[in-house]
């Protein structure tokens, strides 16, 4: 059985340049202990987040949730790809436990009652919990960084010796694998779990 988490929210804002606070986030308290999160729609709807969705490449949008009292952090992760030749969406689900979900979407609607799925953030016992959540929007995924850092790295020309090619591939590497995120978010709440 699932149950909606009573949510305080204590203080919410975003990181965001543009905007005063983070659109609301739902909690779920799911079996065993295990607390979810319910990203809101509108994050997808985000100008810039709806240019990187359609640009065929990954984005990736990170969710860490770190508990104040404990300062335990723990992290889970979507993955979202338009392809453009089979024109469905490719999307992948890790969750705090490291279970992966990976499958084709073939409409908008589709993504968004995907997207609307609760991700399993932590799990507890306790009463009460006070909780720091940053969803941070990435314009790649973790194997397209990887790729790209052995391509460049291994391409031709690059790290010849003497030819000061490896402060180039630094310099590659910094300024596009090591992009800065797209947006992010960041939600303080206390969460009444009983």
């Amino acid at each position: 059985m699932t149950r909606i988490a009573g949510a305080i929210v204590v203080l919410a804002f975003a990181a965001l340049a543009n905007a005063s606070s983070p659109p609301p986030i739902q909690f779920v308290m799911q079996p065993g202990g295990d607390v979810a999160a319910a990203l809101p729609v509108s994050i997808l709807s985000d100008r810039d987040v709806k240019r990187q969705l359609g640009s065929g490449l990954t984005t990736t949008f990170l969710i860490a949730a770190r508990q104040r009292k404990t300062n335990q952090l723990t992290a889970a992760r979507l993955e979202i790809r338009y392809d453009l030749w089979d024109e469905v969406w490719i999307v992948k689900r890790i969750e705090f436990d490291r279970k992966v979900e990976q499958t084709r979407i073939t409409s908008r609607e589709a993504l968004e009652k995907w997207w609307r799925t609760p991700v399993r953030l932590l799990s507890t016992n306790a009463a009460r919990i006070a909780l720091e959540i940053d969803l941070t929007v990435l314009p790649f995924s973790a194997a397209e960084k990887e790729d790209a850092r052995q391509w460049i790295t291994k391409s031709g020309g690059v790290g010849t010796a003497g030819g000061g090619g490896a402060g180039l591939v630094d310099v590659l590497i910094g300024t596009t694998i090591d992009a800065k995120p797209i947006t992010t978010y960041r939600w303080n709440v206390e969460l009444s779990l009983r």
